[in-house]
């Protein structure tokens, strides 16, 4: 196992890693105009927006050619409710006018249905499908009127759809926030926490009660302005985004008077977020790009290690290990303007749930617990489990899902844990019934 991390940590030194995704889609979207007759004067003519088609699309990250699939559907697309893969029916969900499925191999319609909540009307935004119960989850949203204060509150609750009727159901009891950022949404499928951000905080919601799981304050490095389009990798349990930094200048504004401050261009890199703590740690050593697309969404591809995302004109692959750009191409061969909402069906495919449905625990509960070590990793032989808390029982399971060993620790700080009948493999070490979980290798 040693052996094979050395190779792969100098593939990637080296630049010999291959940005690949087979498995990766989008949607294909194109404007149409039309010309019309000024009303009052019918010598002049103008563009005119008429509408937009989307169809499918798939891409290959090597050399950015896009094939579509199926044939182009009228209307728009409602970016901020995001898209979802469903690597077991083979259906790519998103959301326009209605909530469509589409055939992954055909591009085809497979089904479309209007979006309804029983409990009261509302929206359906960010939503993520959950591999670990097949379940397409998102924040319900509505604004409400208060008539004492005559104003308007946002509400949002963590809630699922039926892909098949459009129905929601409301997962939580109470509004968690008033509202929400635009910088993406993710699902640890493992831990069982559906993620979004408020701007300041980011919100972690429990998946079977909706509560409030974790909700720590962003805390960006220095020159950072924003952590956007962020995405979980099952590969390594891990939450990646962009950490944006804006730069400015000042110029002379004749109308005012008076010298003002000017947006230049902005620089982004890649970084990873603690979502206990809420820090915010920099890979990228360089700008990764000016800019990027909100719009065209992100993926992370697990085989590869390697996380993607869209300036708008081009797909950017970065590698989750140094930060470092792999691929940089240009769209083409869509037939189209814009490659929206990729998204990659590999990524988190036959996750498994590994901590239970324990009522409304919060991480913010687990107290000194929270800081828990695995040492060494990897080994051979045993391992070391060091918690600043009480350990009272430790699950041993493997990357499907299944229990290999159980033991009872009798509430010590600190024990030892032999896995020298394990198979070479990833394992998961869950502390006190998944209060805390940890990776371990066997070699």
């Amino acid at each position: 196992m040693k052996k094979f991390l050395v190779l792969v940590l100098f593939a990637v030194a080296g630049h010999s890693l291959t940005a690949q995704l087979d498995e990766t889609f989008g949607l294909v979207r194109k404007n149409y105009y039309s010309i019309v007759t000024d009303p009052f004067d019918t010598t002049v003519y103008y563009e005119q927006l008429d509408s937009s088609t989307i169809r499918l699309g798939s891409i290959d990250a090597v050399f950015g050619q896009v094939t579509n699939l199926g044939t182009p559907i009228m209307g728009g697309i409602n970016l901020n409710a995001g898209a979802a893969l469903n690597p077991y029916n083979n259906t790519y969900i998103f959301q326009g006018a209605q909530l469509h499925s589409l055939d992954l191999t055909t591009g085809n319609i497979v089904n479309s249905v209007s979006i309804s909540n029983p409990i009261q009307a509302s929206y359906f935004d960010n939503f993520r499908f959950n591999n670990a119960d097949t379940t397409l989850y998102g924040m319900a949203r509505r604004n409400t009127y208060d008539p004492v204060t005559q104003t308007n509150a946002g509400e949002i609750y963590l809630a699922k759809i039926d892909a098949t009727s459009g129905v929601i159901t409301q997962i939580s009891p109470n509004s968690v926030a008033e509202g929400y950022a635009l910088a993406g949404s993710a699902i640890d499928p493992h831990q069982m926490v559906y993620y979004f951000s408020t701007g300041a905080t980011l919100m972690g919601l429990d998946l079977y009660s909706g509560e409030i799981y974790s909700n720590p304050t962003i805390l960006l490095p220095a020159g950072g302005t924003a952590f956007d389009n962020f995405a979980y990798s099952c590969a390594d349990t891990t939450i990646y985004g962009l950490v944006r930094q804006n730069f400015m200048y000042e110029e002379f504004d004749p109308v005012l008077g008076e010298w003002i401050q000017v947006l230049d261009s902005a620089t982004v890199r890649l970084a990873k977020i603690n979502a206990t703590t809420g820090v915010v740690t920099v890979i990228s050593p360089n700008s990764l790009a000016f800019g990027y697309s909100l719009n065209g969404g992100v993926t992370i591809d697990p085989s590869e290690m390697v996380y993607y995302f869209s300036t708008g004109a081009s797909l950017v692959g970065v590698s989750l290990i140094t930060g470092l750009p792999v691929s940089n191409v240009q769209y083409n061969g869509q037939d189209g303007q814009y490659f929206d909402l990729v998204r990659n069906i590999d990524d988190c495919k036959d996750a498994q749930a590994m901590r239970l449905n324990n009522g409304s625990l919060s991480v913010n509960q687990l107290g000194d617990l929270a800081q828990v070590e695995l040492f060494p990793n990897p080994t051979d032989q045993a391992v070391t489990i060091r918690s600043s808390g009480l350990i009272q029982s430790v699950r041993v399971m493997d990357n499907s899902g299944r229990e290999v060993s159980a033991y009872f620790a009798n509430e010590t700080n600190e024990m030892k844990l032999s896995v020298d009948s394990l198979n070479a493999g990833i394992y998961w070490v869950i502390v006190n019934d998944a209060q805390q979980m940890k990776l371990c290798v066997k070699d």
